[in-house]
């Protein structure tokens, strides 16, 4: 992992998350009637399809600016990294100092999950 994304760096000292909520109180009043004044494209902007799921996330008070700060915090908290290295089989659990094998779970036939030299995926 990171050094960003060490265990010690608590998530809300920083500057991404404060940057998140000064973003907040810029906003959290804003109606959703303005929003859709402002971008009368809204619906098509914050709405995505994929597999055949419809996801509309438009009337919900969120801008491009939100989603920005959003992807800018979990780059900052190395989400990534952390991603993959869950997908790598390691030992990201802190509390428990062991991986999480949900991952293995949802694998299909004949994928590996190697934790400590081991194929967790038929277990």
């Amino acid at each position: 992992m990171t050094s960003n994304s060490t265990p010690g760096n608590s998530l809300t000292q920083r500057p991404e998350w404060h940057a998140l909520t000064r973003h907040y109180d810029a906003t959290n009043e804003v109606h959703l009637r303005q929003l859709f004044a402002d971008d009368p494209s809204r619906g098509d902007t914050f709405a995505v399809e994929a597999e055949g799921i419809y996801f509309d996330y438009a009337k919900n008070r969120v801008t491009q600016e939100t989603i920005d700060l959003l992807i800018g915090l979990a780059e900052a908290c190395g989400l990534r990294e952390r991603i993959a290295a869950m997908f790598a089989g390691e030992k990201i659990n802190i509390t428990e100092n062991r991986a999480v094998l949900h991952v293995a779970l949802r694998e299909p036939e004949g994928a590996a999950v190697v934790v400590d030299g081991e194929d967790v995926v038929p277990a």
